[in-house]
């Protein structure tokens, strides 16, 4: 080979070498826009116990901002949750994904445990996590304002006790007989001496750095209660909807993973501890994040929610034995990290969250490997490039006058709990409600429904109960129309089996209305609590699976069971239906009282008419047509089921369970009910006739 040919061999070496170069170059930048894709300022956290549920199928339908990260326990339900197809919202991290990521924290975390949520915070911040929210998996998210609630133009409250640092939240959200789980015994007997404040956020001198949601349902209550409150078999709270409750540096309050936002600056001390129960892991991991937040002048915040928790069966919670510690030394804990930490003020934060865990470990509270557990889960933050707050206080007192703006009017108040200001002042109640709900509900159209006949004699009764509030209104009766003004006559209506081919008829007669709330003859909405819902979306009760071996007792089941034919001829509402509820058998739901918009009557009257054609019971056929349309946002309402003796106690439900819009059944065709609701109606001063 001669001189010139070498040459021209290089050159075209040379050649072959750039594009390779502007292959890998490509490549890189197709990995890169990849990782971009799972790259957001919000996350969400949590840990894949059991298959993907309706609620988390329907969040991943609605989800715009944040992103999703799941992290496996085992390999048992892998493939349930491989299956979800949102790949741009939705990370699932396997057993064998979580070791790839070389996470220090990894080989300290034994299978089928809690704590293995940890990878997931580091996943999140990793991939660009300003905020994350933590929940748990049979969380019902139903309101996206809960991921994005802050302080902004708020009133906020906040409580002061001149003898102790712990206030219960509960009561301030019209629960006074409740407290969270790692609440302190001792001050359970003396909520009395709480003082109560309002204030504007504009003069708030302190950064929520943890928002702590409240959770419907089933809250997050310690096994004293939960055996010595709570019937056998069942427990359900629904807290009021009011304005949040900060609580100011010095005052612990018990913060659990349940339905929680923490803040960037908090980051370094979320992680879990792997040697004592999930629920003990979560409230003594929450002491001391709170601590951290005030030393970053951040404070804890209360707020309301319309997150639901799915379970209600206390079998499903811990026990005594496994929270014992907090009962018997959470004194001891709580000074431990309020005191040890403080002996050398020179330290970094770092330094002081080991000298705290390790002081938890000498007396006992936690063990050797959650010491290990915490100085991996700081090593990995380094490695993955977190930078820690700079803006820290060495010293915070407990004075809440160092913390607001003094030169701004704030006033005390009394915790919102209607039936206790009932008691001292009837008659105020009475005008004041009456005033309060002159005609609010014009472009809503009321739909009366009758289950039986003969029920005519009732309209002036019921019309004195809601027109102040819906000055439009129609009777669906299925009987001979006696009075033809605002009452149509619907054949199907009786006995309630089939009422919802009756809607059609409505829409007909009356198509231009904004929504239209449908309701029994024998229910009773609360109408106070309307405020809190939304008449741009749909309203609709929890949806629950007709599970065949649990309900072939049941007298409609039967009535049901075509649905499936329904499905198959429709693949389209099929596929609709399974993308909203994921896997599922028939949806049922309680089908007495429901809102629907405008725009979706039409459709979903077309959906009911085939139901009707196959005869499917209300239950069945409604949610059913409400799962084919739906696959944005929806309301999720709550009720309170009074059966046998439990009628005689309508009173109390009607001020007592705050949040459920309406009360099944209430007879009105008795002239008892009628009376006793009369009593206490704060809308009107109705006379019986």
């Amino acid at each position: 080979m001669n001189i010139f040919s070498f040459i021209r061999n290089l050159k075209h070496f040379k050649y072959l070498i750039l594009i390779i170069n502007l292959i890998l170059i490509e490549l890189k930048y197709i990995k890169i826009k990849k990782s971009l894709e799972f790259y957001s300022n919000k996350w969400i956290v949590m840990t894949a116990f059991n298959p993907p549920s309706p609620s988390l199928v329907n969040l991943l339908n609605i989800l715009e901002d944040w992103k999703i990260v799941a992290i496996s326990i085992n390999n048992k339900i892998d493939k349930k949750w491989k299956e979800l197809k949102y790949s741009n919202k939705l990370v699932y991290i396997t057993l064998k994904k979580q070791m790839k990521l070389g996470y220090l924290i990894s080989k300290y975390l034994s299978l089928n445990s809690y704590a293995r949520r940890n990878i997931g915070y580091l996943y999140a911040i990793q991939h660009g996590a300003k905020e994350i929210f933590e929940i748990d998996e049979d969380i019902a998210i139903s309101d996206l304002n809960t991921l994005n609630f802050n302080l902004s133009n708020h009133k906020i409250y906040y409580a002061i006790r001149n003898d102790s640092r712990m206030i219960n939240p509960y009561i301030h959200f019209g629960e006074r007989n409740i407290w969270p789980r790692g609440f302190r015994l001792n001050d359970i007997g003396f909520q009395h001496q709480n003082k109560f404040y309002i204030l504007d956020s504009r003069n708030l001198l302190l950064t929520p750095l943890i928002y702590q949601g409240l959770i419907n349902g089933f809250p997050d209550t310690d096994s004293i209660f939960q055996k010595t409150k709570i019937s056998k078999y069942e427990f359900e709270t629904n807290f009021s909807f009011t304005e949040p409750l900060i609580y100011f540096p010095g005052n612990f309050i018990p913060i659990n993973s349940k339905n929680t936002k923490y803040i960037y600056d908090v980051f370094p001390f979320l992680a879990l501890f792997s040697t004592v129960s999930e629920n003990i892991s979560d409230i003594l991991r929450g002491y001391i994040l709170q601590y951290f937040a005030w030393r970053y002048n951040g404070c804890v915040v209360y707020h309301s929610s319309k997150n639901y928790r799915l379970r209600n069966n206390i079998s499903t919670n811990s026990n005594f034995f496994e929270e014992k510690n907090l009962f018997y030394s959470l004194d001891k804990y709580l000074f431990i990290i309020n005191t040890n930490s403080n002996s050398n003020l020179k330290i970094n934060e770092v330094d002081r969250l080991f000298i705290i865990i390790e002081n938890l470990v000498n007396f006992g509270f936690l063990g050797e490997r959650d010491l290990k557990i915490y100085k991996a889960y700081i090593n990995d933050l380094s490695n993955i490039g977190y930078i820690y707050s700079s803006k820290f206080a060495n010293n915070f007192g407990y004075n809440y006058e160092d913390y607001i703006n003094l030169y701004t009017e704030f006033n005390s108040y009394i915790p919102n709990k209607p039936y206790e200001l009932l008691e001292r002042n009837l008659k105020f109640i009475k005008i004041f409600y009456h005033q309060k709900s002159l005609i609010k509900y014009k472009n809503i159209l009321l739909i009366i429904n009758y289950n039986f006949k003969g029920l005519q004699y009732l309209n002036n009764y019921i019309l004195k109960l809601y027109e102040n509030n819906f000055p439009n209104f129609v009777f669906i009766v299925p009987s001979e129309i006696t009075n033809n003004q605002k009452t149509i006559l619907c054949k199907e209506s009786y006995r309630g089996r089939f009422s919802y081919i009756c809607l059609e008829k409505v829409f007909i007669k009356y198509p231009n209305y904004k929504g239209y709330l449908f309701i029994n003859d024998d229910d009773f909405m609360k109408i106070w609590e309307l405020d809190n819902l939304n008449f741009n979306i749909p309203w609709l009760y929890q949806f629950n699976n007709l599970n065949k071996k649990k309900s072939l007792k049941w007298w409609h089941f039967n009535e049901c069971m075509n649905v499936h034919n329904i499905l198959n001829k429709n693949p389209i509402w099929k596929a609709n239906l399974t993308k909203f509820l994921g896997d599922y058998d028939i949806p049922t739901s309680i089908a007495d009282f429901y809102y629907l918009p405008n725009y979706l009557v039409p459709k979903i009257c077309k959906i009911l008419k085939e139901m009707y054609k196959s005869k499917i019971f209300l239950e069945c056929a409604v949610p059913t047509a409400m799962g084919i349309i739906l696959s944005k946002e929806y309301q999720i309402i709550h009720f309170v089921g009074l059966w046998g003796k439990e009628r005689n106690n309508v009173v109390e439900y009607l001020h007592k369970k705050y949040n459920q819009i309406t009360i099944h059944p209430i007879k009105f065709s008795n002239i008892r009910y009628r009376t006793l609701v009369n009593s206490y109606n704060y809308f009107i001063n109705a006379e019986e006739f």
